[in-house]
């Protein structure tokens, strides 16, 4: 089941239709949202199968259905946004199309892993905190064993009043939390030797309870819930842009305009 005040927190869904929903109009809510969730992985590697093959009518069809559900869910301005570009775009027009679809899936993963967020809860276990490591409130540790990523996150939180350390291994990371506690953890999952979940699952048994957000590429739900399980409290869906990077880390640490940028590696 769906809390509905916590619905109401996730901005592409229409607030006041979600506000007004009575009991019979939650029960199809719920039934239409675990839909989404459930058959979202599979129409989205449905429709980079057809972009792969350049496919036009089978990508067209496939949003298309996608939309469906958006609409059942009061995801209404996401569901325009998408069908009006995609009806403008012409076939002829193929780099346009994909540009606009790849951007629409990622905001269709967006909302399948907020929906998720909401139906399972985000738990924390509390840990204590060590007196002589006081946490950094405006300092994010991101972890990604690809230079690429972390450059784009450089470049993005730079002059924006939070203080950044890039690291690209967990054991890396480890060893850095030994003498640092930052306020907000930011880790791929897709990572050799150590993914994501288990970096996750060895910072809170380090002693660490600032809140980590996952970089991710997948909404599945038994990706989102071993995420929540590690301890996540958000995420990120990649490609990443910068608006999404600041308004996913403001909502749990607030930026100090006075600090500029720092980074190491």
């Amino acid at each position: 089941m769906f809390d509905q005040a916590k619905l109401l927190k996730i901005a592409e869904l229409d607030s006041f239709m979600v506000g007004q929903m009575n009991e019979e109009q939650a029960n199809k809510f719920n039934l239409a949202a675990g839909k989404f969730i459930e058959t979202f992985p599979a129409q989205e590697a449905k429709v980079k199968n057809a972009l792969r093959d350049k496919n036009i009518a089978a990508v067209k069809n496939t949003m298309k259905a996608i939309c469906e559900m958006l609409e059942a869910i009061y995801a209404n301005q996401l569901t325009i946004k998408c069908l009006d570009r995609l009806n403008d775009i012409k076939e002829a027009d193929y780099d346009d199309l994909q540009n606009h679809v790849i951007e629409c899936l990622k905001l269709f993963s967006a909302l399948s892993i907020d929906l998720q967020m909401v139906e399972f809860g985000v738990k924390i276990t509390p840990v204590p905190k060590e007196p002589d490591m006081p946490i950094d409130e405006h300092a994010i540790l991101a972890v990604d064993d690809v230079s690429f990523f972390l450059s784009q996150i450089k470049s993005m939180l730079k002059d924006t009043g939070y203080k950044l350390t890039c690291i690209n291994s967990g054991s890396s990371t480890l060893n850095y939390i030994k003498k640092n506690r930052p306020g907000l953890f930011l880790l791929d999952i897709e990572m050799p030797s150590m993914d994501g979940y288990e970096l996750a699952d060895k910072i809170r048994a380090a002693g660490h309870n600032s809140p980590i957000i996952f970089l991710t590429g997948n909404a599945s739900k038994s990706s989102v819930v071993k995420a929540l399980q590690a301890g996540a409290v958000d995420f990120i869906v990649k490609p990443v842009s910068k608006d999404q990077l600041l308004e996913r880390i403001s909502k749990h640490i607030k930026p100090d305009p006075s600090l500029a940028i720092e980074t190491e590696e």
